[in-house]
């Protein structure tokens, strides 16, 4: 392995466990490249919450390795959102934009599996303790 793929690696490792560090790490890099805040935090918040959803999949797997893969978790999450989002605009103002329901998904899932990378972060400190 080179130097190059294990410093990867590592960066890998590190955000995966602790995804919230790719917050200022995709802020600082886009901003530096861009010189635009507000571009700078929406690319932030979807890096974040890409590395939310690997580390939560990554999480579950770990607590629950017999169980079905978190991968489905995360597609019916998906789902359910956009489909509950979709029933209230439809509800509200008689139209579906899947487009907007799928913004306000994407959006609402940072929040969801900031909570859900807690959760199960706990859980796996409170299992591991109970084990030894």
């Amino acid at each position: 392995m080179t130097v190059l793929e294990s410093i990867w690696s590592f960066l890998w490792g590190m955000l995966t466990v602790i995804p919230f560090l790719g917050f200022p790490i995709a802020y600082l890099l886009i901003f530096a490249w861009k010189r635009d805040k507000r571009l700078a935090c929406r690319w932030a918040v979807n890096v974040t919450n890409l590395l939310l959803i690997r580390s939560t999949v990554v999480a579950y797997r770990e607590i629950w390795p017999e169980s079905v893969s978190g991968w489905w978790w995360v597609f019916s999450v998906y789902f359910l959102l956009i489909a509950l989002l979709g029933w209230m605009q439809i509800k509200w103002k008689g139209k579906l934009s899947l487009k907007k329901a799928g913004f306000s998904a994407w959006r609402l899932s940072f929040l969801l599996f900031g909570f859900i990378y807690v959760l199960l972060i706990t859980t796996g400190v409170v299992k591991t303790m109970s084990v030894v």
